[in-house]
């Protein structure tokens, strides 16, 4: 008897935590914190792959930053078109001297290089580079 009472105290409870959370986060959506975008979509951009020497391939990377202050989040929008340079820069010099076509890419190297790449044209550290996807295509 006991553990029945006890069984329908706990759905009881976990019901009304489940039905109390949505109006919880409805009120947060309402202040605005939310819907703030701290996500800023950085083009897709494809190099070249080499195998001893010679072009075999292409790698397609696509990626977002994340910056959470608004003030620098403008700062990244505005330096933009240079954070894409640097990116497909340093992509493609490590797809000549590092990467091979025929070997798994090592993502964990290129996110931070690219991570060192976005520091130095923001000047600050904080905003991250989120790698989303890597796409290597043989010939």
């Amino acid at each position: 008897m006991k553990r029945r009472h006890f069984s329908t105290l706990m759905i009881t409870a976990c019901l009304t935590l489940v039905t109390a959370l949505p109006t919880t986060a409805e009120g947060k959506k309402d202040s605005g914190a939310l819907t703030e975008e701290i996500y800023l979509t950085i083009p897709p951009y494809a190099v070249t792959m080499y195998h001893k020497g010679l072009p075999k391939g292409s790698m397609t990377i696509r990626a977002s930053l994340r910056v959470v202050d608004g003030k620098k989040r403008a700062q990244a929008q505005k330096y933009m078109p240079r954070l894409s340079n640097a990116y497909l820069i340093e992509t493609n010099r490590l797809s000549h001297d590092y990467f091979d076509v025929t070997r798994p890419v090592s993502v964990a190297a290129l996110g931070d290089t690219l991570q060192i790449a976005t520091n130095r044209v923001l000047g600050h550290e904080d905003a991250k580079l989120l790698i989303s996807d890597v796409s290597i295509n043989k010939r």
